[in-house]
């Protein structure tokens, strides 16, 4: 009696951290703001735009462009605790002219947008 006692009190445990742990909703935008920080400090040809992001639970997946590379960047994390985990950039080469192809656009620190 006691073992089934047991039993049944550990499988209520398990069902209701389920349950709340489904119904908890996390804030995405820690995630952005943990993404933002690796756009800040990765050279590209202008400005970091933010395009879109793929929200999951517990995961993250933002995109920037700065209008020839795009930077993925995966974050995870719960509540106001993301980190990135990985982030990976395109490497399309700038020219500032059709003809111009010896002076590619320089690539350096521009920021992000907003």
């Amino acid at each position: 009696m006691n073992r089934k006692r047991t039993n049944f009190i550990f499988l209520m445990i398990i069902v209701l951290s389920i349950i709340i742990l489904g119904l908890i909703q996390t804030d995405n935008s820690f995630a952005y703001n943990a993404c933002r920080n690796v756009a800040m400090k990765t050279k590209g040809y202008a400005v970091w735009k933010y395009v879109s992001s793929i929200e999951k639970t517990f995961q993250s997946v933002i995109t920037f462009s700065d209008g020839y590379n795009s930077l993925d960047c995966y974050a995870m994390g719960f509540g106001s605790s993301w980190r990135v985990i990985y982030h990976s950039k395109t490497y399309v080469e700038c020219s500032l002219s059709l003809e111009d192809t010896h002076n590619p656009c320089p690539e350096d620190y521009f920021g992000v947008e907003p």
